[in-house]
């Protein structure tokens, strides 16, 4: 298994997050949680733990009499995680195997139940409903058996936890605490989810909203509060927010911020959010609470583009004027850009090479576009012709599995190699970058006289 992807980002559905970050499964972890107050659980994390035998998991079900396994399946992992529970199930017969995933597309879940042989695969949201998905009584939001033949029966609105307060407090504890890391942030981290849903445009090819809806739901700021005492308790003194869109609410944030400083907890903590959602008194207070970054989707640095296509509601003059706030506050704003927006081509892209200098992000990720199944991207990728490439595996963000309108997956690789190295030059040596982009931008010229643009 490629022990760089994290199943907790895109939504769910799985990310290549590379060197220095690693995971907890909250989702799993809310599962175990729910499952402990009338059975004996065991958790293992595979990636975290790098367990990387089969026979480990083979000798503790057989030694735990464990009859039921729950497995975690994501986008980019689908084959291995469909292998592993196929072999199991060979060893070990009688075994109940069932899947929890971000993943919603029929086409990808009856196939992994066919390969696997597992009983069910949940895509709904089952944190506090686990128990009746395993008795039978539930069946919304999943896929299963049904007379020898696949049965999907699709998640409603209902189906959706409407008081997030009701989620169980993480079974951290059954963890290797001490294994979990990201890279933006110092020592052992650990994750939480205090909103679920997004009700931005840009959901049309962002996994978030398929996965978790476009209606945003929150905790209560004393349920936070509570969740991370806890944390604290367990000597955590990092923490991941890995809501879609954590400052949505102002004046909600803004409290939360409050009640952290009130509580004395002593945590450093990072979060992911868009720039028309924050505002300078904001950043303030969220510094004074021990924020110490926000991961921002900007996607692109072409002011048309950013617009309509981007980040509707975000304007370069926006991320111009939080990013001068944030530097003077003390908050680091990492940038998350893609590559590949549908109407991406030479000239846009010479403009992000261009504005990325004068921004001067502390850290910038780059994606390939990724068509992610059940998103409108995909239907329309699909109905075009765009997708080259249907091995899930590859679809982790990293790679390019599909060409747009102007540009092909070959150069979406190449785009993407320059603008990391772009990014690497401005971290070693901001003084040279510009001139830098300058030649960057004469080659993209030549690039577009080239192909006759």
């Amino acid at each position: 298994m490629d022990k760089s992807i994290n199943r907790d980002m895109a939504g769910g559905l799985g990310y290549s997050a590379g060197a220095g970050v690693v995971l907890p499964p909250i989702d799993l972890l809310n599962v175990v949680t729910t499952l402990k107050r009338k059975n004996k659980v065991y958790f293992a994390d595979a990636i975290a733990e790098k367990i990387d035998e089969l026979s480990y998991f083979v000798d503790l079900i057989k030694n735990k009499k464990i009859e039921v396994v729950i497995s975690g399946l994501a986008l980019p992992t689908v084959s291995e995680d469909t292998e592993f529970a196929r072999k199991l199930m060979e060893n070990i017969p009688g075994l109940r195997v069932i899947f929890k995933t971000g993943i919603n597309y029929k086409q990808i879940l009856e196939r992994v139940l066919k390969d696997s042989g597992a009983e069910l695969i949940i895509f709904g949201e089952c944190d506090l409903t686990i128990e009746e998905f395993l008795s039978g009584k539930r069946r919304t939001g999943c896929v299963y058996w049904n007379n020898e033949k696949v049965g999907l029966s699709p998640m409603t609105v209902e189906d959706r936890i409407k008081n997030l307060d009701d989620l169980p407090l993480s079974a951290r504890e059954e963890t290797k605490i001490d294994r979990y890391r990201y890279v933006l942030l110092p020592g052992v981290v650990t994750t939480m989810q205090t909103s679920r849903g997004c009700p931005y445009p840009c959901g049309f090819y962002c996994p978030y909203p398929l996965v978790q809806g476009k209606t945003w739901r929150a905790m209560s700021n004393e349920r936070v509060i509570k969740e991370l005492k806890v944390i604290s308790k367990l000597g955590i003194k990092s923490v991941l927010f890995r809501d879609a869109t954590f400052t949505l609410d102002n004046k909600r944030t803004e409290e939360l911020c409050n009640l952290i400083i009130k509580n004395k907890l002593k945590i450093r903590w990072w979060c992911e959010t868009r720039i028309n959602v924050l505002t300078p008194e904001l950043l303030k207070i969220m510094k004074k609470a021990g924020c110490l970054g926000i991961n921002v989707g900007i996607e692109t640095l072409d002011q048309e583009l950013i617009i309509y296509q981007g980040k509707p509601g975000v304007t370069l003059e926006s991320i111009q004027n939080i990013r001068e706030v944030a530097k003077k506050v003390g908050v680091k704003l990492h940038f998350l850009m893609i590559i590949g927006l549908p109407d991406d081509n030479l000239k846009t892209m010479s403009n992000t090479f261009d504005y990325l200098v004068r921004l001067n992000p502390e850290s910038v990720g780059f994606s390939t576009i990724t068509p992610y199944p059940g998103t409108e991207m995909f239907a329309d990728a699909m109905k075009s012709g765009l997708i080259q490439d249907f091995d899930w595996n590859k679809f982790n963000g990293n790679i390019s599995n599909m060409r747009t309108k102007y540009l092909s997956s070959f150069d979406m690789i190449v785009l993407r190699k320059m603008l990391l190295g772009t990014a690497f030059i401005m971290k070693q040596s901001p003084i040279i970058s510009a001139p830098v982009v300058i030649v960057i931008k004469i080659i993209l010229k030549i690039w577009k006289v080239a192909r006759g643009e």
